[in-house]
């Protein structure tokens, strides 16, 4: 495949180091090591921390960070993590963390939306960041009695970096936040490393005009060439994304799409199924994971190309989430992330293959499906009015 080259203004840039993560201990681990090696400031912004084994773990590393003097700043999502204790919320500020809940309403003409923080990035002194699409649960952990969801993120290091200290700035610094809250942190003497792993993170967040993600994809699938591999846990693209995908699968590209066996979003589940007939006439190959629930929203083109992050290929992501995800253009990387991705495949996947779906298909099955397709159809419609801004 050739460079995917898009017109946006941010492009690719040189000299990464970047290291696969995958959920489960390792992920963990990773971002406690991040945090108690930060000398200057953090930024943590995510959709999920739960208030189990787990996201304490994440708490008590903030917290260490704080009293050692590292200016800690904690934004998290209002309505993923709306269960946090008072307990909880006191100790963290009392810790010196600068914290608050992510939950901006936007006002249209008399209506009101409030965007989701979806996003997954922990940053550290603006050298090293971990983004991708991994909560703080126990579920994204594991368990000695369960498996923990499938999902991945990235480590990088290197000049990219920059950039995500200013995405994640600039919505820390909401109007009318207290000088002494804001977050006026530069970096500087940014260091450049041997892999030179070419790569960029992007954006999507409707309301600011900001579809980088979704153009993205739609360019991946529109100049893939020959393979493509697409990890999806709530998977129900637009039209456009399946028309390229037919278009990409009748010109000799082996697609292999995997998605949950079960899924915590059952609505999203039956709405996927009722896509599954569409797909697979299309000669396009459907796996479904089945060792837990399948979390990851990742994929890769030709060998050559992958993006891994927190965006779904849904509306959902496209107009009413702030989304962030990492694109590598590297051979070797890529090589490497698709090998453990067909491992996955052979191992922990079962194919529905058309006469598969057949002896799943009843009157009940399709109805529902249909259903639930339309009723995210409409609610996205909804969702995109209300996040348009006048004359955008």
């Amino acid at each position: 495949m050739a460079r995917i080259r898009r017109r946006t203004v941010h492009d690719y840039s040189e000299g990464h180091f970047v290291e696969l993560l995958q959920s489960g201990e390792p992920f963990f681990a990773a971002n406690i090591e991040l945090i108690d090696h930060a000398r200057h400031f953090i930024h943590l912004q995510t959709y999920i921390v739960d208030e189990d084994e787990t996201g304490l773990r994440i708490i008590d590393a903030l917290i260490r960070a704080a009293a050692r003097g590292v200016r800690v700043y904690l934004l998290l999502d209002a309505y993923g993590t709306k269960y946090l204790s008072g307990e909880l919320v006191t100790r963290i500020e009392n810790a010196g963390i600068l914290f608050r809940f992510f939950s901006p309403n936007f006002t249209t003409k008399g209506f009101q939306l409030s965007l989701r923080l979806h996003h997954k990035v922990l940053l550290a002194d603006g050298e090293v960041a971990i983004i991708g699409g991994m909560n703080f649960a126990d579920r994204y952990h594991g368990t000695s009695g369960k498996k923990a969801w499938l999902d991945f993120a990235v480590l990088i290091k290197g000049p990219e970096c920059v950039h995500v200290n200013s995405i994640l700035k600039k919505l820390w610094n909401k109007p009318l936040l207290p000088k002494t809250e804001r977050s006026a942190e530069m970096v500087h003497n940014v260091r450049l490393y041997e892999n030179n792993i070419s790569l960029r993170v992007i954006q999507n967040n409707w309301y600011r005009n900001k579809i980088e993600i979704l153009k993205s994809y739609r360019s991946a699938f529109k100049h893939s060439q020959d393979r493509m591999i697409i990890f999806a846990s709530y998977f129900l693209p637009g039209r456009l994304e399946r028309k390229l995908l037919r278009i990409a699968s009748s010109r000799g590209v082996d697609i292999r799409i995997v998605l949950a066996a079960e899924s915590d979003a059952p609505i999203f589940k039956r709405a996927t199924g009722f896509l599954y007939d569409y797909i697979l006439r299309n000669n396009i190959r459907i796996y479904e994971y089945l060792p837990s629930n399948l979390h990851a929203k990742i994929a890769t083109v030709d060998g050559k190309w992958c993006t891994i992050g927190s965006y779904n290929l849904n509306h959902v992501s496209d107009y009413g989430s702030v989304e962030m995800n990492v694109e590598v253009e590297d051979a070797g990387f890529t090589e490497r992330f698709e090998k453990i991705l067909m491992k996955i495949i052979r191992k922990d996947c079962r194919q529905v293959t058309f006469e598969d779906y057949l002896r799943r298909k009843t009157w009940f099955t399709q109805f529902s499906g249909w259903l639930s397709y339309q009723m995210i159809r409409l609610l996205m419609r909804i969702m995109a009015q209300l996040t348009s801004k006048k004359g955008k």
